[in-house]
């Protein structure tokens, strides 16, 4: 046995549902009289049938053929019971077909799409397993273990490239010892946090304190300092006022 298509028709709901399509019918609101005609043209125009094909065709002729004859009864008088549109059913398994072509459509394209890929088989890699264990019992010095995590950690930041940002300076000895003098000028005395607001950089900070350093060793300045850690006091030096 074999299966033979006919005009590229899949059965006669597939039949059906291209009449539908062709001449613009609405699937709930069938006319019979007009798709009856157009299905029976086609099966008579059919010559050489397979005789299981031919059959399912003829066995929705006779279907359409019923529904038509019902839908031509008089209708029931309004104190009786209406009974269901007997296209009711036949519209059923046409959505249902045009549901399951519409997925098999689908199917179909993600078939194709997936034949443009190659999978490989999976490859086995148990030669490459490690073989040795660690005996059963051995014990783990867990300070040992921090202790070679941390030289681990100290290798790695000791390769690790060091970059250093170099500036242009900004702020020169000269402008802070000009600026000792202008303080000095003002009073006898002057202690060291007197010249900053503290919102001062660490480099104005290192600049201030190597003008102190110079203008002392010129004798420029006097330094003096109570106590360890104590404010240091600046007061004039036997060169004041000698500078170029």
């Amino acid at each position: 046995m074999y299966e033979v298509k006919l005009d590229a028709f899949n059965g006669p709901l597939d039949l059906l549902l291209h009449l539908i399509q062709q001449f613009e019918i609405d699937i709930y609101d069938i006319p019979m009289n007009a798709l009856t005609e157009q299905y029976m043209q086609y099966v008579h125009a059919m010559k050489q049938l397979d005789i299981n094909v031919a059959s399912e065709y003829l066995v929705m002729a006779s279907e359409l053929l019923m529904i038509k004859s019902q839908l031509l009864l008089p209708d029931h008088s309004a104190d009786e019971l209406v009974d269901e549109d007997p296209r009711e059913a036949l519209v059923g398994k046409l959505l249902e077909y045009q549901n399951y072509k519409e997925y098999a459509e689908m199917l179909n394209d993600k078939r194709e799409a997936r034949s443009h890929y190659y999978t490989k088989t999976a490859t086995d890699l148990s030669k490459y397993e490690l073989t040795e264990r660690i005996p059963e019992g051995t014990h783990i010095d867990l300070t040992k273990l921090i202790v070679a995590y941390q030289k681990m950690k100290h290798r790695i930041a000791l390769k690790k490239p060091k970059s250093v940002d170099i500036q242009k300076e900004t702020f020169t000895i000269q402008q802070s010892t000009d600026r000792i003098y202008h303080q000095l000028d003002q009073r006898e005395t002057v202690t060291f946090f007197d010249l900053f607001t503290f919102n001062e950089s660490i480099e104005h900070v290192v600049t201030y304190f190597l003008a102190l350093l110079e203008m002392a060793k010129t004798g420029m300045i006097q330094l003096q300092q109570i106590e360890a850690f104590h404010n240091i006091e600046i007061t004039k030096g036997v060169n004041y006022g000698t500078q170029s």
